[in-house]
């Protein structure tokens, strides 16, 4: 594997707290994960419309075999040609209820909503 294969990765603040917050089990599938999508080995199926929200433009991978937890993000392409792209973890949580989803929604709102530097 080269290094222009793999992605930067960023996250939301709370995210990086939703993933403290899981069973060790689920920490270590989602860490799993994150490596793959930044190594350019993994991509999750696309999200439109959940629930109320309209996450158009990110994308989910399932954490567990029952398909009970998610994490939910970005995928970023390169801006110029020195740039590599990335990843942005927006959730991370239980899918009942669509939390994750609303949870993702929500922040995903405030990012867009907050005046450019």
């Amino acid at each position: 594997m080269t290094a222009a294969a793999l992605l930067d990765f960023d996250a939301h603040p709370a995210a990086l707290i939703d993933l403290g917050r899981l069973p060790q089990d689920l920490q270590d599938a989602a860490v799993d994960h994150l490596r793959r999508l930044v190594r350019c080995q993994q991509r999750g199926p696309v999200l439109g419309r959940r629930g109320l929200w309209d996450l158009t433009g990110c994308r989910r991978i399932y954490l567990d075999h029952d398909r009970c937890w998610r994490l939910v993000y970005q995928e970023h392409p390169p801006q110029a040609a020195s740039d590599r792209g990335g990843i942005y973890l927006l959730a991370v949580g239980r899918r009942s209820g669509h939390q994750v989803y609303n949870t993702a929604a929500r922040r995903l709102q405030l990012l867009t909503s907050l005046p450019a530097a």
